[in-house]
């Protein structure tokens, strides 16, 4: 078989199996097994340069990650990528230190720089040494990152996570090498390390300061008080139900800000518990973070979130008293959060519930004022909200994490919702707060 009609079988078999929705959960299973056992179902023997350029072409094609083949003596052999990007200056020199490592080394990782999420590997094979990367682990999409790449000519990076990233880095490892090895088991082992030391730091620094957290207990306590809607509890008591908290960023005024957003979109979620419609809550928290930003004191913030918390539960005491709850709907509103990450079938919600799908449809327009669906909808955009505020997953990610089912029906939701794109919200959000996650 010629090389040709080698690579495109290769390509097509592992294509075939990569199309679909199971991209990811196949990059997550691939072995070094599962590479020789397509191999074989081939009928490819003997030729160590055929089976390189298939096995790299399979993991550019399934990753996204770009791959560079290298001479010992630094001299470069072969490329794959899917997208051509220009290397500058600093990335050819950043490749010559790690090939200078891999001497003496078998694995190497090295960052991009001290500001970029950007990661390159470098392995150690039997006859020469393969580079993969440059790739984004983490987001570049801020205003911030734009312009520090576009002030360095830096083109963008291709996303890849970690984990598959690792993953594709022990398939070249095992098979092009002569030593195997975990890299994934390894480097997690390390991650915990460093998170155990981190843990350990910051309890030790708290506690240096005299700062301490507040428990879940103590969290339950207050938002029970707005869940029950005992505002005349909450205004005599406040001071000695407030939540401590510790200093953790450098600045007590962006620290008390950040603390306000979680205390704020909580007392809503428990409105929400206590009987308010999503709308009602979701209204009262957009309010009140707008109020936060004008905020220009740690003890005005303190006030606003006594305020927002005390708001919440006069709120939640007069729904109850004009009697509009049902015990069915409350259920039902219990249960979608509870699954907002999981695909929700109204059919099944309805069973757990215990009524039937259309009667349940018809209280929930009823007492919360939209169809059942649009809450439901309202819920995981929420979520989504806050994905793309805290974390700092890929767009793709957090429309898999919520089971929309495709990146095309989540953006067009999203922006439904919100009135602008995921990327343009998390911009935003970026914007809004400074330059803190660069």
């Amino acid at each position: 078989m010629n090389v040709a009609r080698y690579d495109s079988c290769a390509r097509s078999s592992l294509l075939a199996i990569a199309y679909g929705r199971i991209r990811r959960r196949l990059i997550l299973e691939l072995t070094d097994s599962y590479i020789i056992c397509i191999f074989d179902d081939i009928r490819v023997k003997g030729s160590n340069v055929m089976r390189r350029e298939v096995l790299l072409r399979s993991i550019v094609m399934l990753t996204q990650l770009p791959v560079c083949v290298y001479g010992r003596q630094g001299d470069e052999i072969e490329r794959y990528e899917i997208i051509s990007r220009n290397t500058n200056e600093s990335e050819h020199t950043l490749v010559q230190k790690i090939n200078e490592k891999l001497q003496t080394e078998d694995f190497v990782t090295m960052e991009y720089d001290e500001i970029l999420p950007v990661r390159i590997y470098g392995i150690r094979g039997t006859e020469y040494n393969y580079i993969l990367g440059p790739f984004a682990y983490g987001s570049i999409d801020s205003e911030e990152i734009k312009i520090y790449m576009r002030r360095r000519k830096i083109e963008d990076f291709p996303q890849v996570q970690i984990r598959e990233s690792l993953l594709a880095a022990n398939l070249v490892l095992n098979a092009l090498a002569d030593h195997g090895a975990d890299l994934l088991e390894s480097c997690m082992e390390e991650n915990e390390e460093i998170h155990m030391s981190s843990l350990i730091g910051e309890e030790l620094r708290q506690n240096d300061a005299f700062q301490s957290n507040h428990t879940q207990a103590d969290e339950n306590v207050l938002y029970r008080y707005i869940e029950q809607g005992d505002a005349e509890y909450l205004k005599k008591n406040y001071d000695f139900l407030y939540l401590n908290h510790p200093v953790i960023l450098e600045d007590p005024h962006k620290n008390e800000e950040y603390m306000a957003v979680i205390g704020i979109s909580l007392a809503s979620r428990a409105a929400i518990k206590g009987g308010l419609t999503s709308k009602e809550a979701f209204l009262v928290n957009d309010i009140y973070l707008k109020k936060l930003s004008a905020c220009k004191g740690i003890k005005e913030i303190y006030n606003l979130v006594k305020e927002a918390h005390i708001y919440c539960a006069v709120q939640v005491r007069k729904k109850r008293q004009s009697g509009m709850t049902n015990q069915y709907v409350e259920r039902c509103k219990k249960l979608i959060i509870s699954k907002r990450l999981e695909p929700i079938e109204l059919d099944e919600l309805a069973k757990e519930t215990g009524v039937s799908k259309e009667y349940l449809s018809r209280l929930f327009k009823q007492y919360e004022g939209i169809p059942l669906v649009e809450y439901i909808l309202n819920i995981k955009i929420d979520t989504a909200c806050n994905m793309l505020r805290y974390s700092d997953r890929q767009v793709n990610e957090i429309a898999d994490y919520l089971s929309f089912g495709s990146l095309s029906y989540f953006s067009r939701i999203f922006k439904k919702k919100m009135g602008m794109s995921p990327r343009q919200y998390r911009r935003e959000i970026y914007d809004s707060l400074g330059s803190e996650r660069i």
